[in-house]
């Protein structure tokens, strides 16, 4: 015999469908709320810390860092696969990245480098001026994320133990950038390998195996981007706090490498500078590259922000009022 639902189980169903319906869409509304004051807190950091001025200091300081750091990341990464290899595969990487123009400028300056071998005075010299050459442009970039979190060092007597520490936190920070390349280099040598192995028993095709290495680039990229924001800024951070903004970082850094790439082509740069061409291409890209960086930490501000999360500076550092970062 069948059965019919009375009266009182009908609208039983309607309450208990209602109760279902509101709360999906409060917690559609609760999402949007929350990404959209992070994209809001994002710009507000952005527009306050001034990124576009410490982008441009940033990109100065490489211009004269970046040898030193290509030669700690060569010699790291030589240690496995030799000094030849090393600084083969990190340019080919060097000119994927930012074109061959630009690439030939950092080549150029690495060259240029090259240690006296008539004493170890002089050796000993020579390797001392590449290690603060390597570390000059990250202690600039802790400085300008310190302004992004809205932190700066306390005064100290002791001013120049604090330089040395921060240089060789910055020390660590190019260490780390070679070990991450070299582990980045052997994975991609392993990650060929397997898809070429795979490829015998199950064709993957172009499209299939450029994305792979393509996740691969950003899953590489993203933690070196993380590894920066959590050492590099004088905030307590944990791991959870910095991974969201470092994947966006990553993604804007792949964004620009195809963009900038066919927008620097048609401009035709080099032949309009000359000899200095490949330089000022160099320095568009890494201006671009220091803005994505600082648009990143204030992504990372800014979601920790919306999780209630509270900015502590570390206790070689104090926050500061919006009107001392404005006076600046």
């Amino acid at each position: 015999m069948a059965r019919y639902a009375t009266g009182a189980q009908i609208g039983e169903q309607k309450v208990a469908l209602s109760k279902s319906f509101q709360h999906r869409l409060d917690r559609s509304q609760a999402f949007a709320l929350f990404w959209s004051g992070v994209v809001a807190g994002a710009l507000r950091h952005c527009a306050d810390s001034k990124i576009l001025i410490h982008a441009a200091a940033l990109a100065f300081f490489t211009l004269f860092s970046i040898a030193p750091v290509m030669i700690v990341a060569v010699a790291v990464t030589g240690l496995i696969l030799g000094g030849a290899a090393a600084e083969g595969r990190l340019l080919t990487q060097l000119t994927e990245m930012i074109g061959p123009e630009a690439a030939g400028f950092v080549e150029t300056a690495v060259l240029s480098i090259q240690l006296d071998a008539g004493g170890w005075l002089p050796t000993l010299i020579g390797v001392i001026a590449i290690l603060i050459g390597a570390t000059t442009v990250f202690a600039q970039m802790q400085q300008s994320l310190n302004v992004v979190w809205d932190v700066v060092p306390k005064p100290s007597r002791s001013g120049l133990y604090i330089m040395l520490k921060n240089r060789l936190l910055s020390l660590t920070i190019v260490l780390s950038i070679g070990f991450i390349l070299l582990m980045s280099l052997l994975l991609s040598v392993v990650l060929q390998a397997v898809l070429s192995f795979a490829d015998q028993w199950i064709p993957l095709g172009s499209a299939a195996v450029f994305w792979l290495e393509l996740g691969f680039s950003l899953a590489v990229m993203t933690v070196l981007f993380a590894a920066i924001f959590k050492i590099l800024p004088d905030v307590r951070l944990r791991w959870s706090d910095v991974w969201f903004g470092a994947l966006i970082t990553a993604l804007l850094f792949f964004l620009g490498r195809v963009l900038m790439a066919r927008y620097l082509t048609s401009l035709a740069i080099a032949s309009a500078y000359g000899a200095a061409g490949s330089m000022v291409l160099f320095l568009i890209w890494v201006q671009y590259s220091s803005l994505t960086l600082l648009v990143g930490a204030a992504v990372a501000r800014a979601q920790m922000e919306a999780r209630g999360r509270p900015i502590r500076p570390k206790a070689t550092a104090m926050a500061v009022r919006k009107e001392l970062l404005d006076e600046r």
